[in-house]
């Protein structure tokens, strides 16, 4: 059998100390290393095919270099959440654990901590939703000192480090843009599922639409209307295209209202980026570039939110930051200028 090279064999290779290699593989703090030793290291490990024993090394540092990210896998936004932590994690060396979302608090609560506890995983992101907070799982999280950072899910408390975006601020952005662009008073469109309250960020952007209104001294116009399948939804569509015509400005919550009303409009002949304009407060199942015509939007940042997620936790893991500090982390939106809001001089061409 082939002598397992171990971290001797890299020491002696580079004429260096094994605390020295040690501090090289695991950023070990208080031990500087020179840039000539560090890259002697390297070379080390590259021409001996050195591979680390992840479970020694873990039973070593008490860490397991790997992260859970907790979510619904069937969730657009979870997968654009996750696309963040992978790219954070594999800055740092960091493996990503799927931890799929139960059917009950008790099975998410005990799964996670029992991970934790065996030093399987460093740490928990989470996409939580605001109106499912567990106010159990916030006192255990406290209790047990684990690095949890959620991407949505407190808002309105400290107790958690949460990602946000300032959903206000991007709805007051977007009515800026499109008012702008077409010297028109524009109307809201907010989609909802059937039987479902509206989560924390719809209300704001609701709120802000309404406050903004109130500001220029107009009316609101706000519209509500069930999401659905197309192919059952399509006459809904056209009937309500047809009734609110004179509304030839619209910003919806959701890109699939945006998507619903242009459908409508092109069926009906109207032409849409110069008769009629539309525009979205997110682009959640990244559709709004691939319509024709584009859909302009606010979008939420959600892939770098769940970067700065995983920023935050590797940072409380590694003692760069106390597990105390829970401050928010706040991001803007993204205006993506699209053909669907032309400017008004075109409208009389």
């Amino acid at each position: 059998m082939t002598k397992r090279v171990t971290s001797f064999d890299v020491a002696k290779r580079a004429g260096v100390s094994r605390s020295v290699v040690s501090a090289v593989l695991n950023g070990t703090r208080g031990i500087g290393v020179g840039e000539e030793k560090r890259k002697a290291v390297l070379e080390a490990i590259r021409e001996l095919n050195y591979q680390v024993d992840a479970q020694a090394r873990g039973m070593k540092t008490g860490r397991s270099q790997c992260l859970a990210a907790y979510g619904n896998v069937a969730n657009p936004l979870f997968l654009q959440v996750l696309e963040g932590i992978q790219a954070a994690c594999a800055a740092c060396g960091y493996h990503v654990l799927l931890y799929p979302s139960g059917s009950s608090d008790s099975q998410r609560i005990e799964g996670l901590l029992d991970l934790f506890r065996q030093r399987r995983i460093d740490g928990v992101v989470a996409l939580d939703r605001p109106h499912q907070v567990h106010e159990g799982w916030v006192q255990l999280v406290h209790e047990n000192r684990l690095p949890y950072v959620s991407v949505e899910g407190y808002p309105d408390t400290e107790e958690i480090a949460s990602v946000l975006m300032d959903y206000e601020e991007s709805v007051r952005r977007a009515l800026d843009y499109i008012a702008a662009r077409t010297r028109q008073i524009p109307a809201y469109l907010e989609l909802h599922h059937q039987g479902t309250p509206l989560g924390w960020g719809d209300r704001q952007r609701r709120n802000a639409y309404e406050d903004w209104m109130a500001e220029r001294g107009w009316e609101p116009q706000v519209y509500t209307a069930a999401d659905g399948p197309w192919k059952e939804r399509e006459p809904f569509w056209r009937e309500w295209l047809q009734r609110h015509r004179a509304s030839s400005a619209i910003l919806t919550n959701w890109s699939r209202g945006a998507v619903y009303v242009c459908r409508a409009a092109q069926l009906l002949g109207i032409q849409v980026g110069r008769e009629l304009h539309v525009m979205a407060s997110d682009n959640t199942e990244r559709i709004n570039q691939h319509m024709f015509p584009a859909i302009t939007s606010t979008e939420v940042p959600y892939r770098e939110m769940g970067r700065l997620a995983a920023k935050r936790l590797l940072e409380y893991i590694g003692g760069q930051r106390p597990l105390d500090d829970t401050s928010g982390i706040w991001v803007p939106a993204v205006l993506e200028e699209r053909d669907s809001v032309g400017e008004a001089a075109e409208r009389g061409r």
